[in-house]
């Protein structure tokens, strides 16, 4: 697993492994430690306007842990 800084993260790219793994928002934010508004705000993001660093270093250390060990909701199709 490689460290990415909240400073490198993009907030789409996070939207949609977050989307990859099956959560609602509501049970993400809460995994990741966050409010889902806070949540919310990060994802809608445009990518040339700046986060909250502690947001994406939670969101990140979220995505990382859940996809190490995928929730239920996640549905793999081949």
């Amino acid at each position: 697993m490689t460290f990415t800084p909240p400073t490198q993260r993009s907030p789409k790219g996070d939207h949609n492994r977050r989307l990859s793994l099956g959560m609602e928002p509501d049970a993400f934010s809460a995994a990741a430690g966050i409010t889902t508004a806070q949540l919310r705000e990060y994802e809608r993001t445009a990518p040339d306007h700046d986060f909250d660093l502690e947001v994406a270093r939670r969101v990140g250390e979220a995505l990382d842990r859940l996809e190490a060990n995928p929730p239920p909701t996640q549905v793999v199709e081949n």
